[in-house]
């Protein structure tokens, strides 16, 4: 020890000085080197997620509706693939297909996602029955009596696949959004790390330096004294403060240089903060991009349609609940909301979809006011309803009636929704049940997917014991019971878990 003091002591100020710029430099280098590498990895993982969402979603509503519309002009006009392009203006069905298959084939070597994958492999399926159906068509342009044929295989095949591919589209984009967010928790975790290590290493050579600066002259006693609170105050946080760095010499050279470190440190501080800036922005963009395209202009037509008849009130009570929908819909970014949040929120569903189906449709609901400050997550019962209507009052004929109640349990609430529609048949709510119960998948048709999405969220959420049940007799009704635990504040969750 006496050895190295005594080799230390006889070093040159510019030795010296030497040594404690290396201590202090080099590990803020490596640690700046290495958070760049994986920031950048993470940012080059972002932006072919945002270009893929991006080249999806060009694809998520144009492409049906420009085939539908050449293959509709195909059987109208009597004009085989090769000649609408010439005649109409319009893009061969052939190339429109092609394109597409391109574009997803490109998507799928760059998607991440096992769920983008199986979205991507069932588009490039359903573009191949497509261009196969397309083809059939063409094949019969021309032979006397096809017309009728050929509309009926529009309706029946073109048009429905062209709608799956498009749900195939907004899941895939939906996939590649969960992707994101787990590149936005990387880059968190990222940052956590850097302020950490940032702390630990100022630290480590404040001490360093002060152990250093015992073997220098008194002449530079205060300059290195000043260099070590600067430093404190870079690991409190504080990338605005600098050294005073006066002169030609040795330490003002060190001061220039730790002050240039703090400008980088800072500077990457603050790139991070702004990318979890535009991330959230990004993230409430997606949100939005997910809700249902076709209850949304299905809404519109209906706005277009009162408008035009003079109907001021009407359209001002539509675009109401509308706005009333889409509010609780984003609630804020908040997973959790207020029974009668969620009320308002399926009062707005329902009063819009009363417009489109007065003539079939009525509801309830009954949920006392003493329940209404209790939590529940978020659109809960808003795919509930929808199911209700769409796979119960529409079926049945004359008008239905969907009701929504709510029971006290004690621990916890029954929410109910019962329609009196079309019902289901045993085979059909057996394996609804086995759905929910996480026992088998959603079929391709993506029939069950929304009651397996609700079921999941209240197990991952509250537990194996709350979730749905269904029960229905064919030709009556059905029930569906959400069992949900009685919280109404964040302190009353945790102590349900």
């Amino acid at each position: 020890m006496m050895r190295l003091k005594t080799a230390i002591e006889n070093l040159s100020l510019r030795a010296k000085l030497g040594i404690l710029t290396f201590v202090l430099i080099v590990p803020f280098l490596v640690m700046t080197a290495f958070l760049l590498y994986h920031l950048d990895n993470i940012g080059r993982s972002y932006d072919t997620i945002v270009q893929n969402v991006t080249r999806a979603n060009q694809y998520n509503i144009a492409f049906r509706e420009e085939m539908d519309a050449v293959v509709y002009q195909m059987i109208a006009r009597s004009l085989t693939k090769n000649e609408v392009e010439e005649a109409l203006g319009m893009k061969d069905p052939d190339r429109l297909i092609t394109e597409a298959e391109s574009t997803f084939d490109s998507l799928q070597s760059t998607s991440n996602s096992p769920g983008a994958k199986e979205r991507i492999r069932s588009i490039i399926k359903l573009m191949i029955t497509l261009r196969k159906r397309m083809n059939d068509i063409n094949d019969s342009i021309n032979e006397p009596g096809s017309y009728d044929e050929n509309m009926m295989s529009l309706d029946a095949d073109i048009r429905i696949l062209t709608e799956l591919i498009q749900e195939r589209i907004t899941e895939y984009i939906y996939y590649e959004a969960a992707s994101m967010e787990n590149i936005r928790a990387q880059m968190e975790y990222q940052r956590l790390n850097l302020v950490r290590y940032t702390v630990l290493l100022v630290v480590f050579l404040s001490v360093l330096a002060v152990l250093l600066s015992l073997f220098i002259t008194r002449s530079i006693t205060k300059p290195v004294g000043e260099l070590c609170r600067v430093t404190e105050r870079v690991g409190l946080g504080d990338f605005s403060i600098r050294a005073e760095a006066e002169g030609s010499n040795e330490i003002a050279t060190l001061g220039n240089s730790f002050n240039s470190m703090i400008g980088q440190i800072g500077l990457l501080v603050e790139n991070i903060r702004e990318e979890q800036i535009n991330s959230r922005n990004l993230e409430l963009k997606l949100l939005q991009a997910q809700i249902n395209p076709h209850f949304l202009y299905n809404t519109l037509d209906n706005i277009v349609w009162l408008a035009e008849d003079g109907r001021t009130e009407d359209v001002e009570a539509i675009v109401t609940a509308l706005s009333q929908f889409f509010r609780t819909t984003l609630a804020g970014g908040r997973d959790f909301i207020r029974i009668r949040e969620e009320i308002g929120h399926i009062e707005a569903y329902l009063s819009i979809q009363t417009f489109r189906y007065r003539d079939i449709l009525s509801y309830e609901i009954d949920i006392p006011e003493e329940y209404h400050e209790y939590l529940i997550i978020k659109m809960t019962l808003q795919p509930v309803v929808e199911n209700a209507l769409y796979h119960g009052i529409k079926n049945k004929r004359g008008r239905g009636t969907i009701r929504i109640g709510i029971e006290d349990l004690g621990d916890s609430l029954k929410l109910i929704v019962s329609d009196n529609g079309i019902g289901m048949k045993e085979e059909e709510l057996a394996r609804i049940r086995r759905i929910v119960n996480g026992e088998e998948q959603p079929g391709e048709d993506n029939s069950g997917f929304g009651a397996a999405n609700i079921a999941e969220r209240l197990r991952l959420s509250y537990g194996d014991r709350y979730g749905l049940s269904f029960h229905s007799t064919y030709g009556e009704g059905t029930k569906v019971e959400i069992l949900i635990p009685k919280t109404a504040s964040a302190e009353d969750f945790e102590q349900n878990q």
